[in-house]
């Protein structure tokens, strides 16, 4: 496994790690693990749909954006079905999350191997 790889493992582990933080800390408040499960969704869509379709900075700069936006969306939803208030608290949490898998995703396209001739 690549460096780069394993580094975007662990970024889009971090989420996850929070949620898990909090719901051992409450002892019943998994919200933040279904948030971050839901941008985890988001960022995969751009991921899967755009799997073959290039390489280098630029394809990891635009997949990091549609990743992010979706992320961030997917996670503001699952919020709002979850109950939260729509605020600057959630939003906050939405973009951190969103963050990580962007940049998760970015690495994974410069992770990507080269094809074979």
């Amino acid at each position: 496994m690549s460096p780069l790889r394993a580094t975007a493992i662990l970024i889009a582990l971090a989420p996850f790690t929070f949620g898990v933080v909090r719901a051992l800390r409450t002892g019943q408040d998994l919200r933040y693990l279904w948030v971050a499960l839901a941008a985890l969704i988001g960022a995969a869509i751009p991921v899967g749909l755009g799997r073959n379709r290039g390489r280098g900075p630029a394809a990891a700069a635009a997949l990091a954006v549609a990743a992010l936006f979706l992320s961030i969306l997917f996670a503001m939803l699952a919020a709002r079905l979850l109950g939260t208030v729509m605020g600057l608290g959630i939003l906050v949490v939405a973009a951190a999350f969103g963050l990580c898998f962007a940049v998760a995703a970015a690495l994974h396209v410069l992770a990507r191997e080269r094809p074979s001739l």
